[in-house]
């Protein structure tokens, strides 16, 4: 690859000093780290990054809207830290669910066209509960209550001081704990939130098996999230036609927009029956089939 030449005659070397600050933002941004880490491939066309667009507004002006209208009524981020939580439970037993009904559905000869797309998911998603329990763990262990059920229903109760003791060159190496937990642990809590973010969103990376799995899956974990809200009737202190106007707008909208992710796929040649690449119907006469 040859070197790109400026406008000013000088010689820009391609990974240059526009490649180097997007590296060094990378680092030095949680959410930046967590797109680099977990956001799923884009299609290539402007309906592709417009949907991405749509989906990310969708999510930040609905978190925005949440914040703002029942702050006064509850503790907002535990109870969204909940809900991603159960989100993540449901993702994993449905997970295997989906992963064997696409096996079924593509045919033979396409089922290793799969196999990328699973290790994918699995790489994310065992990176994404890593990050998420790391601090987890660790305010157990010094809670001394770490145990499975701590960690599955998130609390913990601190039975014990923490008592440090340091004198001499233990000290220095005392300070400069303390100075790096001060500069790392925002960045750390910055990207776990981040990752919550990425993983509820993508319904664990579904959509890396298979595209169409994407609009699909993320919409039946929303709408069993959400019906077994409606069932419960578990407000949380919030007015209950304020709770009941969240709950459906928020389905609304992510019904809609799910509506239009996957027509747009269907569109671009992606069926279920034929891998996670797309076909045209010419080159294949089941696919013109499959859109019937």
């Amino acid at each position: 690859m040859s070197a790109v030449q400026t406008n000013d005659g000088q010689r820009l070397e391609p990974g240059g000093r526009k490649s180097t600050w997007r590296v060094i933002a990378t680092v030095l941004f949680p959410w930046m780290t967590a797109k680099f880490l977990y956001k799923p491939r884009v299609g290539p066309s402007p309906k592709d990054r417009m949907l991405d667009r749509l989906a990310f507004w969708r999510s930040i002006v609905g978190l925005g809207v949440i914040l703002v209208a029942t702050s006064h009524y509850q503790d907002v981020w535990g109870n969204i830290i909940q809900k991603a939580m159960e989100t993540g439970r449901l993702a994993v037993i449905l997970l295997p669910l989906a992963l064997l009904a696409i096996f079924v559905v593509t045919r033979s000869g396409l089922r290793a066209q799969l196999l990328p797309g699973v290790l994918r998911l699995i790489g994310r998603s065992v990176l994404a509960l890593a990050l998420f329990y790391l601090p987890i763990v660790l305010i157990f262990a010094a809670a001394g209550n770490l145990s499975f059920a701590s960690l599955a229903n998130g609390e913990a109760e601190f039975t014990s001081d923490i008592d440090i003791n340091a004198s001499g060159s233990a000290a220095l190496w005392v300070l400069v704990a303390i100075l790096a937990a001060i500069v790392l642990v925002p960045w750390f809590f910055g990207l776990w939130y981040c990752t919550i973010y990425w993983a509820a969103r993508t319904g664990f990376w579904m959509g890396e098996v298979h595209p169409l799995l994407a609009p699909i899956g993320t919409t039946v974990l929303m709408l069993l999230i959400s019906g077994q809200e409606l069932i419960t009737r578990d407000t949380k202190g919030v007015p209950d036609w304020l709770w009941l106007t969240l709950n459906l707008c928020g389905a609304a909208t992510a019904l809609v927009l799910a509506v239009l992710e996957y027509r747009h796929l269907r569109s671009t040649g992606y069926r279920f029956r034929n891998g996670p690449e797309p076909v045209t119907q010419d080159s294949d006469g089941s696919a013109a089939a499959d859109q019937t």
